[in-house]
């Protein structure tokens, strides 16, 4: 990689170094032409002259960050062994933040928010180049993490790296926010302890093994309690009444197998003739009944 920081070239030394710590305060978006060379005490051509651009200078800084730390990665992840697990995976893609940090030319705070906004940017792929590297890496990453989870899917590990750098990223970019004596040796420490924890394998395994036998046993009749054996005595009972009731006639004789299709209309007249007012009386009365347990 040429070196952006030529000896000499002073004025591209200060254009890249204000471009810095404004991604670091502000983020890649809010930083303009008119920030970067009124910080630089340069000429807003100097830009032009120097990156061609202003995406050329910020895609200077994320290459400057981020083709080292890469670099890095990859070589950690290609010098893992069978014997070196999750953690060590881990380690792996995060220790490079840490060992860059002291060839980084800039304060610890300052080094790790302007990292965290350039692989916030990446990730929004808005430099195809940088992405395109990133992207390798991450694959080889993810081909790290399921040698070590076979009990888990691809897409399981895919989105849990998905929120593992997110979480990575907010670490980075608002730690010393959330934390006044924030370190960022301490802070990786932890978010290697979280992420280890949530790809907990065997864990996974047991859980969805679970839910596997569950959704294939056959269902158990459910205990019958002495609360459903009264009510359902209640109802039958009630039934019973009603039933009784719609096939006795008002003297209290039975009818006979076809008398129901020999009733007359003065037969009925009893029936029908029965108020609303008096049929709702008796409706409640029934269902007082139903429920008095």
């Amino acid at each position: 990689m040429t070196d952006l920081r030529v000896k000499g070239d002073v004025t591209k030394n200060r254009l890249l170094e204000s471009t810095e710590n404004l991604i670091a305060e502000m983020g890649f978006d809010a930083v303009s032409v008119r920030d970067i060379t009124g910080r630089a005490k340069a000429n807003v051509a100097a830009v032009n002259y120097h990156f061609g651009s202003r995406e050329g200078l910020l895609a200077a800084v994320l290459e400057h960050r981020m083709k080292p730390l890469a670099e890095s990665r990859t070589k950690q992840l290609e010098a893992l062994t069978a014997e070196d697990g999750v953690r060590e995976v881990l380690q792996a893609w995060v220790k490079p933040l840490t060992e860059l940090m002291s060839s980084a030319g800039l304060p610890e705070k300052a080094y790790f928010r302007v990292m965290g906004r350039c692989m916030e940017v990446i990730s929004s792929n808005a430099f195809a180049e940088a992405t395109q590297l990133h992207l390798l890496v991450g694959a080889l990453w993810q081909s790290e993490m399921e040698k070590r989870l076979p009990a888990m899917t691809a897409q399981d590990i895919s989105w849990r790296l998905h929120f593992a750098i997110g979480g990575l990223i907010h670490l980075l970019v608002h730690g010393s926010v959330v934390k006044d004596d924030f370190r960022l040796s301490a802070a990786l420490d932890q978010w290697i302890e979280a992420i280890n924890h949530s790809f907990g394998g065997a864990d996974v395994s047991l859980e969805r093994n679970h839910r596997e036998v569950k959704a294939h046993s056959p269902r158990r009749k459910g205990k019958t309690t002495p609360q459903m054996r009264q009510v359902a005595e209640v109802v039958s009972a009630a039934m019973s009444i009603d039933e009784e009731a719609r096939q006795t006639p008002e003297n209290g004789t039975p009818f006979t197998d076809n008398q129901h299709e020999t009733m007359t209309a003065d037969d009925l007249a009893p029936v029908a003739s029965e108020s609303p007012t008096k049929k709702k009386k008796k409706d409640e009365q029934s269902f007082g009944e139903l429920f008095l347990f």
